[in-house]
């Protein structure tokens, strides 16, 4: 390539960049998030000054134990006064978790479908109640304010009930047997349950301790909306149950493609904000990536 057409085609690529730049500044607006929701990301920094009170995070910054954050961090993220919560996997081993080695193989039950390292276990067994406690003593220990336990939901799982030969009450009852000891055996915890409405709504006694739901793509399936569906209204009657009843309820959706210039993408962000203040919800604003690590910022059409 002659180098001064090299040197006159960097230029150009410079101006469109600049325009483009220009383009979003004028035409885009930030929308700031009602929460935190960055559980693979690494740098507690890059969420330090962001104006939002609750932040769930992981306990570590890679998931391994070796470079689990430590009270001093979690007690700088309290400090700008931010509830942080650590995630924490309640009812599905994962392979990269300091407990792998040492779990007993006969309590796993084999792969969870669509989630490479992930795990279906015999969580009703003693060995892994054992593992949730020492997973939940280090989240106590390094000063988080609660724990987001996730997979509560599993035993609807028809996967796990075949390869555990149980039903699903059977799988259900488990689940809160377990849910039961953990915030009796930490009672200073505050919890959130993420897609826990059912059990919720069907053992209020949860409710003395649990205060909070973190809902997952009620407004949308795959960045369509799905408000004038059966599932939707099901769905949302019971969370506004919960609500009414002093339930915290943190929503959040995967819609937001990054694209600020895109029409779409910014009506579709619109309509959660829309209807997540209609009913009273804190949203985040998630990419359609899925993968939660970094925390997003969308900007939409002015």
């Amino acid at each position: 390539m002659d180098s001064s057409f090299a040197f006159k085609l960097s230029i150009i690529i410079t101006l469109l960049i600049s325009a483009l730049l220009i383009t979003i500044n004028l035409y885009a607006v930030e929308i700031k998030q009602g929460w935190i929701l960055f559980t693979n990301g690494s740098a507690i920094n890059s969420i330090l000054n962001y104006p939002a009170q609750i932040v769930v995070i992981d306990y570590s910054s890679d998931g391994t134990d070796k470079k689990a954050f430590s009270s001093t961090e979690i007690n700088l993220l309290k400090s700008t006064g931010k509830k942080v919560f650590s995630y924490m996997n309640f009812a599905i081993a994962e392979d990269w978790r300091f407990y792998w080695n040492k779990l007993p193989k006969s309590i796993i039950l084999g792969s969870l479908e669509g989630w490479t390292g992930e795990y279906y276990v015999k969580y009703w067994h003693v060995e892994w109640y054992s593992i949730i406690k020492e997973y939940m003593t280090k989240i106590s220990n390094a000063n988080f304010d609660g724990v987001v336990l996730d997979w509560i939901n599993v035993y609807t799982h028809e996967n796990l009930q075949k390869l555990s030969g149980k039903t699903q009450e059977n799988l259900k009852l488990a689940i809160v047997e377990n849910l039961r000891r953990i915030v009796s055996e930490f009672p200073k915890m505050e919890y959130v349950l993420i897609n826990g409405e059912d059990i919720l709504i069907e053992f209020p006694d949860l409710r003395k301790k649990v205060k909070y739901i973190l809902v997952e793509s009620l407004f949308f399936s795959n960045t369509k909306l799905r408000i004038n569906t059966k599932y939707y209204t099901d769905r949302l009657n019971k969370i506004l149950k919960l609500k009414n009843d002093g339930i915290q309820i943190l929503s959040f959706e995967y819609i937001d493609n990054g694209n600020p210039l895109d029409k779409t993408n910014s009506e579709r962000i619109k309509t959660y904000i829309e209807l997540s203040t209609k009913y009273g919800f804190i949203y985040y604003i998630a990419r359609t990536d899925m993968k939660l690590d970094i925390l997003n910022v969308p900007r939409v059409m002015n």
